[in-house]
């Protein structure tokens, strides 16, 4: 499993869709980047899973929403 693949488990169990705010929010994003690049540099395979690329977009829409 990439690691990409482990935090965004960990992220998606441990921390409730409230609790981001959009500076903790690109801050994952970009531990997120840098963690793809790892993955790539140890030939591990691309492991996106839709239903957390599904949660990342549900985060990221209720944050525009409170920034409305």
């Amino acid at each position: 499993m990439c690691s990409v693949s482990v935090v965004q488990d960990y992220m998606r169990r441990e921390v409730a869709p409230n609790q981001w705010t959009r500076p903790m929010f690109n801050e994952y994003k970009e531990i997120l980047k840098r963690l793809e690049a790892l993955d790539e540099r140890l030939g591990q395979a691309d492991c996106e899973d839709p239903a957390k690329a599904t949660w990342m977009r549900e985060v990221e829409d209720r944050l525009k929403a409170l920034e409305a």
